[in-house]
């Protein structure tokens, strides 16, 4: 009757360490997976926030060239208007310097 109960109580207790031996495995599998797809979905997003920055790139890159040729197409039409405000701006920025000090 001893080895009879004994035998039982290893058996439940086989039982119950082999299932929790099989939960973590679940868990350990899931864990890998959601990893999986959270790398996936990090490169999606870098690749997308990478595209978009070359696109905002791009367009800088054309508003300052139609920026610089308004600006250069200004001062071919008024040369004489163009150096007055050059020479203002000089000024200007030497006496904040000059207050500065």
């Amino acid at each position: 009757m001893a080895t009879t109960t004994k035998s039982t109580t290893q058996a439940k207790a086989h039982e119950k360490v082999d299932s929790a031996a099989e939960a973590a495995h679940k868990g350990v599998d899931n864990a890998a997976e959601m990893k999986e797809h959270s790398q996936e979905r990090i490169e999606e997003v870098a690749h997308q926030i990478s595209e978009q920055a070359h696109k905002i790139a791009e367009t800088a890159k054309t508003q300052s060239e139609k920026v610089s040729s308004a600006v250069g197409e200004y001062a071919k039409e008024h040369p004489v208007k163009t150096i007055g405000i050059a020479f203002l701006a000089g000024a200007l920025a030497a006496s904040f310097l000059c207050k500065r000090k």
